[in-house]
């Protein structure tokens, strides 16, 4: 009995170790993958018209302050 409770400790410690470094490995990923510039998603075009309209703001502004 001794020795399969021993056996069986082993196994759940390679288990877990398994599961552990498969999280990890996930998490990792997923930072990884968020960090990444986005390119084929449908709010890739969203983003690109925000930052236009944020840039025509500031030329309006630079030319109402200039008159």
């Amino acid at each position: 009995m001794e020795t399969f409770m021993s056996g069986a400790m082993v196994i759940e410690g390679a288990l877990l170790s398994f599961l552990l470094a498969l999280w990890m490995t996930w998490m990792g990923l997923r930072g990884l993958f968020r960090l990444m510039p986005v390119t084929g998603s449908p709010n890739a075009g969203r983003t690109v018209q925000l930052i236009r309209f944020a840039v025509n703001r500031q030329q309006e502004n630079r030319r109402r302050d200039a008159a």
